[in-house]
Protein backbone atom coordinates (compact mmCIF):
# COMPACT_ATOMS: atom_id res chain seq x y z
CA UNK A 1 0.00 0.00 0.00
CA UNK A 2 1.91 2.65 -1.28
CA UNK A 3 1.06 6.54 -0.21
CA UNK A 4 2.09 9.90 -1.45
CA UNK A 5 4.61 12.12 -0.18
CA UNK A 6 2.76 14.87 0.13
CA UNK A 7 0.02 14.75 2.65
CA UNK A 8 -3.23 16.46 2.52
CA UNK A 9 -3.67 18.82 5.53
CA UNK A 10 -7.48 18.87 7.80
CA UNK A 11 -7.73 19.86 11.20
CA UNK A 12 -9.53 18.02 13.89
CA UNK A 13 -13.39 19.47 14.00
CA UNK A 14 -13.44 20.88 10.77
CA UNK A 15 -16.41 20.98 8.39
CA UNK A 16 -15.87 19.30 4.93
CA UNK A 17 -18.50 20.57 2.28
CA UNK A 18 -19.70 18.12 -0.09
CA UNK A 19 -17.29 18.80 -2.95
CA UNK A 20 -14.12 19.21 -0.33
CA UNK A 21 -15.55 15.53 1.02
CA UNK A 22 -16.07 14.17 -2.76
CA UNK A 23 -12.42 15.45 -3.88
CA UNK A 24 -10.74 14.27 -0.55
CA UNK A 25 -12.57 10.67 -0.64
CA UNK A 26 -14.47 10.20 -3.92
CA UNK A 27 -15.46 6.45 -2.87
CA UNK A 28 -18.32 6.24 -1.63
CA UNK A 29 -17.25 2.79 0.65
CA UNK A 30 -14.44 4.41 2.01
CA UNK A 31 -16.25 7.43 3.43
CA UNK A 32 -18.16 4.62 4.57
CA UNK A 33 -15.64 3.21 6.37
CA UNK A 34 -14.47 6.57 7.93
CA UNK A 35 -17.89 7.38 9.33
CA UNK A 36 -18.22 3.64 10.65
CA UNK A 37 -14.83 4.50 13.02
CA UNK A 38 -15.48 7.44 14.19
CA UNK A 39 -13.03 9.38 11.90
CA UNK A 40 -15.67 11.57 10.10
CA UNK A 41 -19.13 12.30 12.11
CA UNK A 42 -22.19 14.25 10.75
CA UNK A 43 -22.43 17.55 12.65
CA UNK A 44 -25.72 18.89 13.50
CA UNK A 45 -26.47 20.22 10.13
CA UNK A 46 -26.09 16.86 8.64
CA UNK A 47 -22.53 18.00 7.10
CA UNK A 48 -19.40 15.47 7.90
CA UNK A 49 -16.49 17.09 10.10
CA UNK A 50 -13.20 15.46 10.94
CA UNK A 51 -12.98 13.41 14.64
CA UNK A 52 -9.64 12.56 14.27
CA UNK A 53 -5.57 13.75 15.27
CA UNK A 54 -2.67 11.79 13.69
CA UNK A 55 -1.88 10.61 9.92
CA UNK A 56 -3.93 8.74 7.40
CA UNK A 57 -3.11 7.29 3.95
CA UNK A 58 -6.56 6.57 2.37
CA UNK A 59 -7.19 6.19 -1.05
CA UNK A 60 -3.40 6.42 -2.18
CA UNK A 61 -3.78 9.94 -0.84
CA UNK A 62 -1.27 10.96 2.72
CA UNK A 63 -3.45 12.98 5.09
CA UNK A 64 -2.20 14.61 8.16
CA UNK A 65 -4.86 15.95 10.55
CA UNK A 66 -3.87 18.54 13.27
CA UNK A 67 -5.36 18.79 16.53
CA UNK A 68 -7.84 21.43 16.79
CA UNK A 69 -6.10 23.63 19.32
CA UNK A 70 -3.31 24.97 16.44
CA UNK A 71 -4.18 27.66 14.02
CA UNK A 72 -2.96 25.95 10.87
CA UNK A 73 -2.53 29.77 9.40
CA UNK A 74 0.04 30.15 12.37
CA UNK A 75 1.15 26.47 12.76
CA UNK A 76 4.74 25.17 11.56
CA UNK A 77 3.01 22.27 10.44
CA UNK A 78 6.14 19.57 10.04
CA UNK A 79 7.11 20.50 13.71
CA UNK A 80 3.56 20.29 14.91
CA UNK A 81 3.16 17.24 13.06
CA UNK A 82 6.39 15.40 14.01
CA UNK A 83 5.42 16.06 18.02
CA UNK A 84 1.73 14.89 17.55
CA UNK A 85 3.25 11.94 16.13
CA UNK A 86 5.37 11.25 18.81
CA UNK A 87 2.86 12.50 21.42
CA UNK A 88 0.68 9.58 19.69
CA UNK A 89 3.49 6.96 20.00
CA UNK A 90 3.99 7.58 23.76
CA UNK A 91 0.36 7.44 24.46
CA UNK A 92 0.14 4.19 22.93
CA UNK A 93 3.09 2.54 24.48
CA UNK A 94 2.32 4.21 28.16
CA UNK A 95 -1.52 3.75 28.32
CA UNK A 96 -1.40 -0.12 27.80
CA UNK A 97 -4.87 0.01 29.60
CA UNK A 98 -6.45 2.44 27.19
CA UNK A 99 -5.09 0.63 23.60
CA UNK A 100 -8.92 -0.75 23.58
CA UNK A 101 -9.80 2.90 22.92
CA UNK A 102 -6.95 3.38 20.75
CA UNK A 103 -7.14 0.45 18.23
CA UNK A 104 -5.39 2.62 15.44
CA UNK A 105 -2.10 3.14 17.38
CA UNK A 106 -2.31 -0.22 18.77
CA UNK A 107 -0.01 -2.68 16.65
CA UNK A 108 -1.33 -5.59 18.55
CA UNK A 109 -5.19 -4.63 17.48
CA UNK A 110 -7.02 -7.38 16.76
CA UNK A 111 -10.13 -5.95 16.80
CA UNK A 112 -9.49 -3.27 13.29
CA UNK A 113 -8.66 -3.66 9.84
CA UNK A 114 -6.65 -0.31 9.98
CA UNK A 115 -3.59 -0.65 11.80
CA UNK A 116 -1.04 -1.19 9.91
CA UNK A 117 0.76 1.94 10.55
CA UNK A 118 0.64 1.18 13.90
CA UNK A 119 2.36 -1.91 12.61
CA UNK A 120 4.73 -0.42 10.10
CA UNK A 121 5.47 2.23 13.23
CA UNK A 122 6.77 -0.55 15.38
CA UNK A 123 8.49 -2.63 12.78
CA UNK A 124 10.55 0.47 11.87
CA UNK A 125 11.18 1.38 15.91
CA UNK A 126 12.39 -2.49 16.11
CA UNK A 127 14.49 -2.27 13.33
CA UNK A 128 16.45 0.86 14.55
CA UNK A 129 17.15 -0.73 18.06
CA UNK A 130 17.94 -4.60 16.45
CA UNK A 131 18.48 -4.37 12.98
CA UNK A 132 17.20 -7.30 10.27
CA UNK A 133 16.65 -10.48 12.31
CA UNK A 134 19.13 -13.34 11.72
CA UNK A 135 19.21 -16.73 12.70
CA UNK A 136 22.27 -18.90 13.69
CA UNK A 137 22.84 -21.55 11.57
CA UNK A 138 24.78 -24.90 13.24
CA UNK A 139 26.94 -25.78 10.34
CA UNK A 140 28.85 -29.22 10.35
CA UNK A 141 31.75 -29.69 7.89
CA UNK A 142 34.61 -32.35 7.52
CA UNK A 143 37.88 -31.06 8.80
CA UNK A 144 36.59 -27.55 8.78
CA UNK A 145 37.91 -24.37 10.77
CA UNK A 146 34.99 -25.18 13.54
CA UNK A 147 35.19 -26.72 16.64
CA UNK A 148 35.80 -30.89 16.64
CA UNK A 149 32.99 -32.58 17.87
CA UNK A 150 34.70 -35.83 19.09
CA UNK A 151 31.44 -37.48 19.26
CA UNK A 152 30.37 -36.81 16.07
CA UNK A 153 33.54 -37.93 14.45
CA UNK A 154 34.02 -41.13 15.79
CA UNK A 155 30.15 -41.88 14.82
CA UNK A 156 31.12 -41.26 11.14
CA UNK A 157 34.57 -41.07 10.70
CA UNK A 158 36.68 -43.95 10.19
CA UNK A 159 40.43 -43.88 12.30
CA UNK A 160 43.49 -45.64 10.60
CA UNK A 161 45.02 -47.83 14.05
CA UNK A 162 48.98 -46.46 14.72
CA UNK A 163 50.60 -47.79 17.79
CA UNK A 164 47.67 -49.44 18.94
CA UNK A 165 45.63 -46.24 19.00
CA UNK A 166 43.22 -44.69 16.58
CA UNK A 167 43.91 -41.76 14.41
CA UNK A 168 41.53 -39.78 13.02
CA UNK A 169 42.93 -38.21 9.45
CA UNK A 170 39.39 -36.54 9.33
CA UNK A 171 37.18 -34.82 12.14
CA UNK A 172 33.77 -33.37 12.30
CA UNK A 173 33.96 -29.92 12.69
CA UNK A 174 30.89 -27.57 13.82
CA UNK A 175 30.37 -24.31 13.80
CA UNK A 176 28.03 -21.45 14.17
CA UNK A 177 27.41 -19.18 11.25
CA UNK A 178 24.69 -16.54 10.44
CA UNK A 179 22.01 -17.86 7.38
CA UNK A 180 22.57 -15.08 4.86
CA UNK A 181 20.08 -16.69 2.49
CA UNK A 182 17.97 -17.15 5.44
CA UNK A 183 14.38 -17.17 3.96
CA UNK A 184 13.02 -15.08 7.21
CA UNK A 185 15.43 -12.45 7.47
CA UNK A 186 14.79 -11.70 3.61
CA UNK A 187 11.14 -10.96 4.32
CA UNK A 188 11.88 -8.79 7.42
CA UNK A 189 13.96 -6.73 5.28
CA UNK A 190 11.62 -6.70 2.35
CA UNK A 191 8.79 -5.59 4.91
CA UNK A 192 10.64 -2.91 6.84
CA UNK A 193 11.73 -1.24 3.59
CA UNK A 194 8.35 -1.65 1.96
CA UNK A 195 6.58 -0.54 5.79
CA UNK A 196 9.50 2.29 5.45
CA UNK A 197 8.76 3.74 2.09
CA UNK A 198 5.07 3.66 1.91
CA UNK A 199 4.41 4.97 5.60
CA UNK A 200 8.05 6.48 7.13
CA UNK A 201 7.35 9.95 5.92
CA UNK A 202 4.39 10.32 7.76
CA UNK A 203 5.42 8.78 10.80
CA UNK A 204 8.29 11.10 11.20
CA UNK A 205 11.41 8.83 10.24
CA UNK A 206 14.27 9.69 7.65
CA UNK A 207 14.89 7.69 4.81
CA UNK A 208 15.92 4.41 5.67
CA UNK A 209 19.22 2.60 3.51
CA UNK A 210 18.96 -0.88 4.03
CA UNK A 211 21.82 -1.67 1.37
CA UNK A 212 24.46 -2.47 3.95
CA UNK A 213 22.71 -5.53 4.57
CA UNK A 214 23.73 -8.52 3.58
CA UNK A 215 20.28 -10.60 3.47
CA UNK A 216 18.80 -10.01 -0.48
CA UNK A 217 15.46 -8.93 -0.43
CA UNK A 218 13.35 -10.65 -2.92
CA UNK A 219 13.15 -9.52 -6.64
CA UNK A 220 8.75 -9.83 -6.14
CA UNK A 221 7.12 -10.13 -2.16
CA UNK A 222 6.24 -14.17 -2.06
CA UNK A 223 3.54 -15.60 -2.17
CA UNK A 224 0.94 -14.31 0.95
CA UNK A 225 0.55 -17.98 2.02
CA UNK A 226 4.81 -19.23 1.81
CA UNK A 227 4.96 -16.40 3.64
CA UNK A 228 2.71 -16.74 6.64
CA UNK A 229 3.57 -20.42 6.74
CA UNK A 230 7.16 -19.64 6.70
CA UNK A 231 6.76 -16.91 9.63
CA UNK A 232 4.60 -19.69 11.33
CA UNK A 233 7.47 -22.63 10.94
CA UNK A 234 9.83 -20.20 12.62
CA UNK A 235 7.89 -19.36 15.28
CA UNK A 236 7.79 -23.15 16.36
CA UNK A 237 11.43 -23.23 16.55
CA UNK A 238 12.52 -20.22 17.40
CA UNK A 239 12.52 -19.12 21.15
CA UNK A 240 15.15 -16.02 21.82
CA UNK A 241 12.78 -13.01 23.18
CA UNK A 242 13.58 -10.74 19.73
CA UNK A 243 11.53 -13.80 17.42
CA UNK A 244 8.93 -14.07 19.69
CA UNK A 245 8.16 -10.20 19.66
CA UNK A 246 8.60 -9.60 15.56
CA UNK A 247 7.61 -13.10 14.60
CA UNK A 248 4.31 -12.20 15.33
CA UNK A 249 4.44 -8.67 14.29
CA UNK A 250 5.94 -9.76 10.70
CA UNK A 251 3.05 -12.05 10.50
CA UNK A 252 0.52 -9.47 11.53
CA UNK A 253 2.08 -6.87 9.00
CA UNK A 254 0.95 -9.21 6.33
CA UNK A 255 -2.56 -9.45 7.30
CA UNK A 256 -2.94 -5.80 7.72
CA UNK A 257 -1.31 -4.60 4.60
CA UNK A 258 -3.40 -6.92 2.31
CA UNK A 259 -6.71 -5.97 4.11
CA UNK A 260 -5.12 -1.96 4.14
CA UNK A 261 -4.82 -2.16 0.24
CA UNK A 262 -8.59 -4.04 0.00
CA UNK A 263 -10.26 -1.19 2.64
CA UNK A 264 -7.88 1.79 0.87
CA UNK A 265 -7.00 2.79 4.32
CA UNK A 266 -4.89 2.76 6.98
CA UNK A 267 -5.06 5.39 10.16
CA UNK A 268 -2.40 6.36 13.30
CA UNK A 269 -4.06 8.45 15.69
CA UNK A 270 -6.34 8.90 17.59
CA UNK A 271 -10.87 9.63 17.68
CA UNK A 272 -9.81 11.06 21.64
CA UNK A 273 -7.05 13.48 21.17
CA UNK A 274 -8.47 15.27 24.58
CA UNK A 275 -6.78 12.39 26.45
CA UNK A 276 -3.59 12.75 25.25
CA UNK A 277 -4.05 16.43 26.18
CA UNK A 278 -4.85 15.53 29.71
CA UNK A 279 -2.14 13.11 29.98
CA UNK A 280 0.10 15.62 28.71
CA UNK A 281 -1.43 17.89 31.23
CA UNK A 282 -0.79 15.07 33.96
CA UNK A 283 2.39 14.91 33.17
CA UNK A 284 3.95 18.55 32.78
CA UNK A 285 2.21 19.53 36.24
CA UNK A 286 2.80 16.06 37.96
CA UNK A 287 -0.05 14.09 39.65
CA UNK A 288 -1.12 12.36 43.21
CA UNK A 289 -4.70 12.03 42.14
CA UNK A 290 -4.92 8.61 43.13
CA UNK A 291 -3.90 9.31 47.17
CA UNK A 292 -6.82 12.35 47.05
CA UNK A 293 -9.52 10.42 45.45
CA UNK A 294 -10.64 8.39 48.47
CA UNK A 295 -12.04 12.45 49.86
CA UNK A 296 -14.14 12.95 47.52
CA UNK A 297 -17.46 11.95 48.52
CA UNK A 298 -19.15 9.31 46.67
CA UNK A 299 -22.88 9.48 46.18
CA UNK A 300 -24.53 6.95 48.72
CA UNK A 301 -28.46 5.91 47.72
CA UNK A 302 -30.83 4.48 49.99
CA UNK A 303 -34.06 2.19 49.65
CA UNK A 304 -36.79 2.74 51.40
CA UNK A 305 -36.31 0.07 53.30
CA UNK A 306 -33.16 1.33 55.02
CA UNK A 307 -30.76 -0.49 52.65
CA UNK A 308 -27.34 1.43 51.56
CA UNK A 309 -25.30 1.32 48.29
CA UNK A 310 -22.26 3.82 47.20
CA UNK A 311 -22.13 4.94 43.42
CA UNK A 312 -19.10 6.24 41.30
CA UNK A 313 -18.02 9.88 42.01
CA UNK A 314 -16.35 12.69 40.00
CA UNK A 315 -12.41 12.27 39.41
CA UNK A 316 -10.60 15.53 39.15
CA UNK A 317 -8.07 15.36 36.39
CA UNK A 318 -5.07 16.30 38.61
CA UNK A 319 -4.52 17.12 42.06
CA UNK A 320 -0.63 17.42 43.37
CA UNK A 321 1.63 19.13 45.97
CA UNK A 322 3.53 22.21 45.20
CA UNK A 323 5.98 23.80 46.86
CA UNK A 324 7.59 27.24 47.62
CA UNK A 325 9.71 29.16 49.91
CA UNK A 326 7.36 29.44 52.46
CA UNK A 327 5.98 25.66 52.51
CA UNK A 328 3.58 23.13 50.81
CA UNK A 329 0.53 23.66 48.64
CA UNK A 330 -2.41 21.57 47.24
CA UNK A 331 -2.46 22.29 43.54
CA UNK A 332 -6.27 21.38 41.62
CA UNK A 333 -6.14 21.58 37.81
CA UNK A 334 -8.76 20.76 35.63
CA UNK A 335 -7.36 19.95 32.01
CA UNK A 336 -9.25 21.28 29.15
CA UNK A 337 -8.57 20.58 25.81
CA UNK A 338 -11.02 23.97 24.94
CA UNK A 339 -10.34 26.40 22.13
CA UNK A 340 -10.91 29.13 25.31
CA UNK A 341 -11.45 32.89 24.23
CA UNK A 342 -11.10 35.32 27.18
CA UNK A 343 -13.27 38.34 27.41
CA UNK A 344 -14.44 40.63 25.73
CA UNK A 345 -14.93 37.85 23.32
CA UNK A 346 -15.78 35.16 25.24
CA UNK A 347 -15.89 31.46 23.75
CA UNK A 348 -15.34 28.26 24.01
CA UNK A 349 -15.39 28.51 27.77
CA UNK A 350 -16.19 25.32 30.18
CA UNK A 351 -19.46 25.04 30.96
CA UNK A 352 -21.32 26.36 34.87
CA UNK A 353 -21.08 22.59 35.47
CA UNK A 354 -16.91 22.25 35.30
CA UNK A 355 -16.76 25.30 37.19
CA UNK A 356 -19.15 24.04 39.86
CA UNK A 357 -17.13 20.62 40.19
CA UNK A 358 -14.25 22.47 40.31
CA UNK A 359 -14.69 24.53 43.28
CA UNK A 360 -16.42 21.12 44.92
CA UNK A 361 -13.17 19.19 44.47
CA UNK A 362 -11.81 22.11 46.36
CA UNK A 363 -13.83 22.35 49.03
CA UNK A 364 -13.84 18.79 49.31
CA UNK A 365 -10.14 18.34 49.60
CA UNK A 366 -9.17 21.46 51.69
CA UNK A 367 -9.98 19.68 54.77
CA UNK A 368 -7.33 16.80 53.76
CA UNK A 369 -5.08 19.05 52.49
CA UNK A 370 -4.69 20.75 56.21
CA UNK A 371 -4.65 17.40 58.02
CA UNK A 372 -1.23 16.75 56.16
CA UNK A 373 0.14 20.01 56.66
CA UNK A 374 -0.45 21.43 53.81
CA UNK A 375 -0.77 25.74 53.45
CA UNK A 376 -3.15 26.84 50.62
CA UNK A 377 -4.74 24.73 47.96
CA UNK A 378 -4.86 26.27 44.53
CA UNK A 379 -7.94 26.15 41.57
CA UNK A 380 -6.81 26.01 38.10
CA UNK A 381 -8.16 25.27 34.48
CA UNK A 382 -5.43 24.24 32.04
CA UNK A 383 -6.19 25.46 28.73
CA UNK A 384 -4.47 25.18 25.38
CA UNK A 385 -2.17 27.69 24.13
CA UNK A 386 -0.24 29.36 21.09
CA UNK A 387 3.46 28.85 21.04
CA UNK A 388 4.59 31.44 23.38
CA UNK A 389 8.42 32.12 24.93
CA UNK A 390 6.82 31.68 28.71
CA UNK A 391 5.24 28.28 28.07
CA UNK A 392 2.78 28.32 31.06
CA UNK A 393 1.21 31.27 31.76
CA UNK A 394 -1.65 32.78 33.24
CA UNK A 395 -5.18 34.48 31.62
CA UNK A 396 -7.74 35.36 33.79
CA UNK A 397 -9.75 33.38 36.04
CA UNK A 398 -13.65 32.84 36.24
CA UNK A 399 -15.87 33.27 39.67
CA UNK A 400 -18.79 31.40 40.79
CA UNK A 401 -20.91 32.25 44.00
CA UNK A 402 -22.14 30.26 46.79
CA UNK A 403 -19.56 28.13 47.46
CA UNK A 404 -16.28 28.86 50.28
CA UNK A 405 -14.33 29.36 47.30
CA UNK A 406 -15.71 30.97 44.28
CA UNK A 407 -12.42 31.40 41.77
CA UNK A 408 -10.46 28.95 39.39
CA UNK A 409 -7.68 30.29 37.78
CA UNK A 410 -6.81 30.03 34.04
CA UNK A 411 -3.59 28.75 33.01
CA UNK A 412 -2.92 28.15 29.38
CA UNK A 413 -0.05 26.04 28.53
CA UNK A 414 1.57 25.59 25.00
CA UNK A 415 0.34 22.88 22.82
CA UNK A 416 3.23 22.20 21.29
CA UNK A 417 5.55 22.77 24.21
CA UNK A 418 3.09 20.17 26.51
CA UNK A 419 3.59 17.49 23.43
CA UNK A 420 7.09 17.78 23.33
CA UNK A 421 7.31 17.02 26.99
CA UNK A 422 4.90 14.29 27.06
CA UNK A 423 6.43 12.74 24.22
CA UNK A 424 9.81 13.03 26.08
CA UNK A 425 8.55 12.05 29.45
CA UNK A 426 9.36 15.55 30.98
CA UNK A 427 7.36 17.44 33.69
CA UNK A 428 7.38 21.40 33.12
CA UNK A 429 10.25 23.49 34.45
CA UNK A 430 9.06 23.50 38.60
CA UNK A 431 10.49 27.07 39.34
CA UNK A 432 7.88 28.15 35.95
CA UNK A 433 4.86 26.29 37.45
CA UNK A 434 5.12 28.08 40.94
CA UNK A 435 5.78 31.54 39.63
CA UNK A 436 2.64 30.96 37.23
CA UNK A 437 0.03 29.04 40.02
CA UNK A 438 1.21 31.39 42.54
CA UNK A 439 0.34 34.45 40.12
CA UNK A 440 -2.25 37.02 42.08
Amino acid sequence: MQSTKEAELLTEEEVLPPARLAALFPAAELRDTLLRNGVLVPDKNGALRVRFVGVAVAGGRSFQVLPKIFSVSSTNVATTMRQVVRALRRHARWQPQRQDEVPFLDPTATNTELNALAIADWLIRDYLSAGIYRRLRDREEISGSGQISWRRTIERMTPIMSAGRPVYVDTVTRSIARDRDYFVSRLHRQIVESSARSFGHLLGYAPLNLGHEPFEPFGEMPALSLCQARIRQEMREAFSDRAMQLLPMLLAWLTAIDKAESAGLALYGTTSFYDVWEKACALALGNERDQWQIHIPRPKWRSADGREQEADTFEPDIVTRIKDDFGEHLLIADAKYYRLAMPPLLQGQPGVNDVAKQLWYQRCLADAARDRGLDRTYNIFVVPGPEHEEGFWSDGQVDLAGLPETTVKVKRLSGLLALERYADGAALDQARVRAVIFAP
